[in-house]
């Protein structure tokens, strides 16, 4: 269950046997049914998710509304950033999109392996070097690409999504109506 982890891992950066045991040990695998809200906006949380199996996203509520930031799938890493890596409450809810079965290292965890693992600590910093060039990304995206650019993007990066994912979350995730997403989708098609 933990080699498409351990894969991942091995396709970022090599790490040496006694940090990839130290990992399995501080790994704790679960599973949670569609629909489970694994972060909270307005809670703390301390943990690293990766994704075996399933979809998740990550929402915001504004104006009793919720506004989709982004989505993930299998082998990827995923969290609240201003939690995890800011120690503040989480300001977007994250929820699973599928049963989803997932690892989980928190970050007193990581923490301790990067203290005790240099290559652990280099780990540590492409993955937030990731999530910055991600987000750097997306705000680029949001503000000067087209809808439809966008919908193109995230069908060729994810070209399953529109199967997995609902899509309200779609429309927006592209900030988007619904029915400005149907006439974008009848263009394509």
């Amino acid at each position: 269950m933990k080699e498409p982890f351990f894969a991942t891992l091995a396709a970022i950066t090599p790490l040496g046997a006694g940090t990839l045991a130290d990992i399995d040990r501080c790994l704790t695998a679960t599973h949670a049914p569609k629909g489970t809200v694994l972060v909270r906006a307005g809670a703390p949380s301390d943990k690293m998710y990766f994704l075996l199996r399933g979809a998740a996203r990550a929402y915001y509520f504004h104006q009793d509304k919720e506004y989709t930031d982004w989505f993930v799938f299998e082998n990827m890493f995923f969290c609240s950033i201003l939690a995890f890596f800011g120690g503040q409450e989480s300001a977007q809810c994250i929820e699973t999109l599928e049963d989803s079965d997932l690892l989980i290292l928190t970050r007193a965890q990581i923490d301790a392996l990067s203290a005790a693992h240099e290559d652990m600590q280099r780990l540590n910093n492409l993955l937030l070097t990731h999530a910055l060039v991600t987000l750097q990304q997306s705000i680029i995206d949001q503000r000067f690409k087209t809808a439809p650019e966008r919908y193109a993007n995230l069908m060729a990066t994810y070209p399953l999504a529109l199967q997995r994912v609902p899509l309200k979350h779609i429309a927006t995730f592209l900030g988007v109506a619904p029915e400005t997403l149907s006439r974008i989708r009848a263009a394509v098609i």
